[in-house]
């Protein structure tokens, strides 16, 4: 995949101009003096001419703001205490990605979608009523609060989203691999973030979940670290059985239809055979 240069030759050579007409002599002459503040905007703002929409300074600003119009702005400084306690569906995205841009309005359409949800009736009496739900985005070229959060979660593919229960730092996030149209992410949107049984929310499990988390949560590390490595093996010996068992059934498959093939050649033969004799005796 071909990447593209940070700057262009072009861009490069209007901003060593603009560097030489910087650093050159000033003049008591006022006149002088405007033209070339204006020269110097002119060159600036032609370095970047040729620049995919993304990198230069002019449009960055400007797609981050569309990006943030209506889903919450995350950085490494405000995640742990925005996300607090809330169910979250998150986009990491870059303003040069063109994928992260295609997407933008749809995300707009569902952040607004559940600010909408999120408003209290005021012909109800809604003291429960709990914004539960953060649509987010997370400007992974934004340094360092940016970058410092996509980093934190690993992001190396653009657009990424994540979504689930954002307790003990967003630990349990998942990755979405839907379609990024706005019926799409509301649909699963409305379907996963949901409160679900977990050590973060007992009040979502039931009875008998509820008393076997809490049985584990009142065990220590190196206990519960030797109860994943008994499952694994548990999961290993199911795989094994399985394969043991596939294999046996195919063998006998195998072996049957052989046996069903040969029958089928042997009666195909004595129909022929008896076909041929009616055709003599007549």
């Amino acid at each position: 995949m071909t990447m593209t240069p940070p700057f262009s030759n072009s861009s490069i050579l209007s901003l060593s101009l603009l560097i030489l007409l910087c650093l050159s002599p000033n003049t008591s002459n006022k006149n002088h003096a405007m033209t070339s503040k204006h020269t110097s905007a002119s060159i600036l703002t032609q370095a970047f001419t040729y620049e995919p929409e993304g990198r230069d300074p002019a449009s960055i600003e400007k797609i981050r703001a569309l990006h943030n119009q209506d889903s919450i702005p995350l950085t490494i400084e405000n995640f742990d205490e925005l996300t607090s306690g809330k169910l979250v569906f998150l986009k990491f995205f870059a303003p040069y990605c063109p994928h992260c841009n295609s997407m933008a309005k749809a995300w707009n359409e569902l952040a607004s979608y559940y600010h909408s949800q999120n408003e209290p009736d005021m012909e109800q009496n809604n003291e429960n009523t709990e914004n539960n739900v953060l649509i987010g985005s997370i400007d992974c070229t934004d340094s360092p609060k940016g970058k410092e959060l996509c980093a934190r979660f690993k992001i190396i593919g653009l657009p990424t989203l994540l979504y689930g229960d954002a307790s003990f730092g967003g630990v349990y996030l998942e990755e979405y691999a839907g379609d990024k149209d706005f019926q799409s992410l509301k649909s699963f949107a409305i379907e996963n973030l949901v409160p679900s049984c977990g050590p973060w929310d007992l009040n979502a499990c039931s009875p008998d979940s509820r008393e076997e988390l809490q049985s584990y949560m009142s065990l220590s590390y190196s206990t519960l670290d030797s109860r994943i490595k008994l499952m694994e093996s548990r999961l290993d010996e199911i795989e094994t059985n399985f394969r043991n068992e596939f294999d046996t059934m195919q063998k006998n498959y195998d072996e049957q239809l052989t046996e069903k093939e040969m029958k089928v050649l042997r009666a195909k033969e004595n129909i022929k055979l008896i076909k041929e004799v009616l055709a003599a005796k007549s």
